[in-house]
């Protein structure tokens, strides 16, 4: 199993440790149920589409073309 460090505000901090409790959950278990999206409905349909408008519209693939050849030209020493 892997081990995630992550950095809270000290409130958020107190808030996770004090809901923990009331759940009877250790802290790590009771974070992961904040964060495991199987148990819930995952991201709602259309969320980062009206949350980051940016993606309402189709980003075009960048063409990716070759570079123009280069002639070499001798030069003596």
């Amino acid at each position: 199993m892997a081990q995630l460090n992550v950095y809270v505000s000290d409130d958020l901090a107190t808030r996770l440790k004090r809901e923990a409790r009331r759940a009877g959950l250790p802290l790590s278990r009771y974070v992961l149920t904040l964060l495991d999206t199987r148990r819930g409905s995952g991201w709602p349909a259309g969320y980062f589409e009206k949350k980051c408008g940016f993606l309402e519209e189709d980003i075009p693939e960048p063409k990716d073309e070759l570079p123009e050849p280069v002639e070499l030209s001798e030069t003596e020493p």
